[in-house]
């Protein structure tokens, strides 16, 4: 699942040190850092106010070369305005800006932000500047197309094949902790938690937190009873949202755990793909070019999968954090590490010319040829795949019921012929404690069934691109048939923004169920700030901030439905 951390701290970070290039700075050490810190707060509300593209990229110039002189200035201000202005707790605060900060500056000392670098970080980041396109690489592929191509017939028979996706168990999870808390993530103690909670945590879970270890146990529990399942894939994702607390141990020790709980309740092979949370700290996957160390990720994953895995598929795992692996005669799967590729890899801006980092393209033509010429049909495993498939979420974090998908895959042309989405209604909960029941899993919807009633499908005809194309031009003029689209979105929590033609939603949202490419640009990145009290929200908080800094602080996001596309959200628009 993608998390983007939060552009109030990044910004923090890029303009903290434009202050020390003003005239009359202190030649004492402690001098320079206190008026390094007392003169970045009135910096920082200038900039904010207007985020045009000058002002981003001379920020980035400032923050680059007063990263040369203290790269601790910049950290220690950034962290210290991020818990004055209550953006977050002092310790989410220091977490994330500690674990992400030192890659963002060092990107930044590495970046030729006058040559395009500056614009393209502040276009991706903040949206502060336009577009600067997309800079294409050249990728050399060993044969040319086949000729006169022909998909294998349909057997008529099909298998079941189960898609987990973001896990996300919390082993700190505390039934009775207070489930509506001032952090990213809740469910769990901390220090300034109320001794009565507004909100108890159920023992089975919340829609503003992870999942406890049982909740994904009886999830596997119950998937027998309702699919013969031949083989699993996990796209990603495994460790809790406590981000600002993920660190190389953290992840080594809730991968472990998560693996492990999943060999027992599975009787069949899982086929798993690494996702951004496993990296500590989250997001931050280094390159060969950029410096950095991921190797303890890859070789922990490869024991954890080596109980699933060929000794070559584990082998691939601790060189390219990737691998391939065909589970049935004609079938071969390639789970894909596309985390090179992602926004808040913030590893990535300071090679932005990197365009096949690690080699990563060139290891996926190799196998896609390979595949080609044993005449096997390629099924491609991702984290961050076109449309995030978020009906596979195992989390209900946030706002969306935890559930899973089963797909109906004919066993010779491995197409899909229907994808059923299960689900457990987590507004239940409370209740599942007091009565002593367990989860109501349940079919949510049946794709075939669903959109097939608007796109008529022949039986014996798949789910093909060309019949989801056909889906979504239903979108564009049946508001119904949207609507149910957006419901089956949020897993029929009913906690979503709306989304309709009216707001824009709709339009964006069917654009990015097309888009296959970055150059499509469906969605625009936008940064707006406005007080608090312009909404007549938080009015407490701006009374107790006469600066109004806090109030500036606060993103008012004028897309809403952005932060739950994927069922996520809140503080880092997930």
């Amino acid at each position: 699942m993608r998390i983007t951390i939060p552009t109030t701290v990044i910004l923090t970070l890029a303009v903290a040190s434009t202050v020390y290039a003003a005239p009359a700075a202190p030649t004492h050490q402690l001098e320079k850092r206190g008026w390094f810190t007392d003169k970045l707060k009135d910096l920082f509300t200038k900039a904010i106010k207007s985020l045009e593209c000058g002002a981003c990229v001379a920020a980035l110039v400032g923050a680059k070369d007063i990263s040369y002189l203290n790269k601790n200035w910049v950290l220690d201000a950034a962290a210290g305005m991020c818990t004055d202005f209550k953006v977050m707790p002092k310790d989410v605060c220091h977490g994330l800006v500690y674990s992400q900060g030192p890659v963002i500056v060092n990107a930044l000392m590495q970046a030729s932000l006058l040559s395009g670098d500056g614009k393209f970080m502040c276009h991706q980041i903040l949206g502060a500047c336009p577009s600067q396109g997309v800079q294409s690489g050249i990728v050399s592929f060993p044969k040319s197309k086949p000729a006169n191509a022909v998909a294998p017939a349909h057997s008529g028979q099909t298998v079941d094949i189960l898609h987990l996706s973001d896990w996300h168990v919390d082993d700190k999870y505390l039934p009775g902790a207070e489930a509506d808390c001032n952090r990213p993530l809740c469910c769990r103690k901390y220090d300034d938690s109320p001794v009565t909670p507004k909100r108890k945590a159920s023992s089975w879970g919340d829609y503003k937190c992870d999942s406890p270890v049982k909740l994904g146990e009886d999830l596997l529990k119950f998937v027998p009873k309702v699919a013969n399942v031949s083989f699993s894939i996990l796209t990603g994702d495994v460790p809790p949202h406590d981000v600002w607390l993920q660190n190389r141990e953290s992840v080594i020790r809730e991968e472990d755990a998560a693996y492990k709980t999943m060999a027992a309740g599975l009787s069949t092979n899982l086929y798993p793909t690494i996702g951004n949370h496993e990296a500590g700290p989250t997001n931050l996957f280094p390159t060969k070019a950029t410096g950095g160390d991921i190797q303890w990720l890859y070789d922990s994953l490869a024991d954890d999968w080596s109980r699933w895995l060929p000794a070559d598929a584990v082998n691939s795992v601790k060189n390219y954090g990737a691998y391939t692996v065909s589970p049935a005669p004609g079938l071969r799967i390639i789970s894909m590490n596309n985390n090179f590729c992602y926004t808040m890899n913030f590893y990535l801006y300071g090679k932005t010319k990197d365009y096949d980092p690690n080699g990563e393209l060139k290891w996926l033509v190799a196998q896609l040829q390979a595949a080609e010429d044993a005449g096997e049909r390629v099924s491609s495993s991702a984290t961050r795949p076109t449309l995030l498939p978020s009906s596979s979420l195992v989390t209900p974090y946030t706002d969306i019921n935890p559930g899973f998908r089963i797909y109906k895959v004919d066993t010779k042309s491995w197409n899909v012929f229907d994808a059923e989405t299960y689900v457990a209604d987590m507004n239940l909960a409370p209740s599942w404690d007091a009565t002593g029941a367990t989860p109501n899993w349940h079919l949510e919807y049946s794709a075939r069934q669903a959109y097939g009633a608007y796109v008529p499908v022949a039986p014996t005809a798949p789910l093909s691109a060309s019949w989801w194309h056909n889906v979504t031009s239903t979108f564009e003029t049946n508001q119904q048939a949207f609507q149910n689209y957006w419901t089956f979105r949020g897993k029929s929590a009913n906690r979503l923004p709306a989304c309709t033609a009216a707001n824009g939603c709709a339009k964006e949202t069917i654009c990015n169920l097309r888009a296959g490419k970055s150059s499509d640009a469906c969605s625009e990145i936008h940064f707006s700030v406005k007080r608090d009290d312009e909404h007549g929200e938080n009015m407490s908080a701006a009374a107790a901030d006469p600066t109004g800094l806090h109030s500036l602080y606060k993103r008012a996001d004028p897309k809403p439905w952005n932060k739950k596309l994927c069922g996520l959200g809140a503080q880092f628009n997930l």
